[in-house]
């Protein structure tokens, strides 16, 4: 990701439904799937450190990141279990964590190395929950500025899950609202904005804001009782057994 997008990702966490939106997903995958009290959490890839401030409601919880602007935001936020760290390599004890999440990360790295790394620093029953963005039909400019080397399909996430000895409990595709919108606003910014591409974050005013935060929620619900089948993101929740 970009540098500039860090101080954007810290101002906009709070109040952007999409961050909102994962945080609540995540949050209730946890406790839907953990039944521990305190699990040990490691949120790898964690960015500003948003979504560690909510996983702390769970359970104990430490944040990697081999950025360190990201770093610096953590600690502007008073995280202290904050570490640069390459997700390939954490150099962290096996058998460490009963929950990892890896949001909007696994796209940006060699997956397979990542995964094997996820999985040698799960405890045994321990679970990964994982977002990624969907569809190369999807691929666009926003894709390139946030460093992306790749988009999945709900079959191949499933597969490199698999090679790396993880069991998929749940995979489903998410914010199918968005496959139409996210495909022209995206091809119309890419034709203006050639070098300085904008966040795409920034798009949303406070009455859609709400409105796709609404949505969102909705889709959720549909989400923890069927499968999706197709949107702008996978969500995937895997054990290591």
């Amino acid at each position: 990701m970009k540098s500039y997008l860090y101080q954007d990702l810290y101002e906009l966490e709070d109040i952007h439904w999409w961050h909102i939106s994962k945080r609540k997903i995540v949050q209730n995958m946890i406790k839907t799937y953990i039944k521990i009290k305190n699990p040990k959490i490691l949120d790898v890839g964690c960015g500003t450190g948003k979504n560690m401030e909510g996983l702390q409601k769970i359970g104990k919880v430490w944040g990697l990141d081999q950025s360190i602007d990201a770093i610096k935001y953590c600690k502007m936020r008073g995280l202290k279990n904050v570490l640069v760290g390459d997700a390939k390599k954490t150099n962290l004890s096996p058998d460490n964590f009963d929950v990892i999440t890896l949001l909007d990360v696994l796209e940006h790295t060699d997956d397979n190395k990542t995964l094997k790394e996820m999985q040698r620093i799960l405890k045994k029953d321990g679970i990964i929950i994982i977002t990624v963005p969907a569809f190369s039909w999807l691929w666009s400019r926003w894709d390139e500025v946030l460093f992306h080397k790749r988009r999945y399909t709900k079959e191949n996430l499933i597969r490199t899950l698999e090679n790396t000895n993880l069991h998929p409990l749940k995979v489903t595709y998410l914010y199918s609202f968005l496959v139409i919108p996210s495909l022209i606003i995206r091809k119309i910014k890419g034709m203006f904005f050639k070098n300085n591409y904008p966040s795409d974050f920034r798009l949303s005013n406070p009455f859609f804001n709400a409105l796709l935060n609404l949505m969102a929620s909705g889709e959720f619900y549909l989400a923890k009782h069927f499968t999706i089948p197709f949107g702008t993101s996978i969500i995937a929740i895997a054990k290591k057994e």
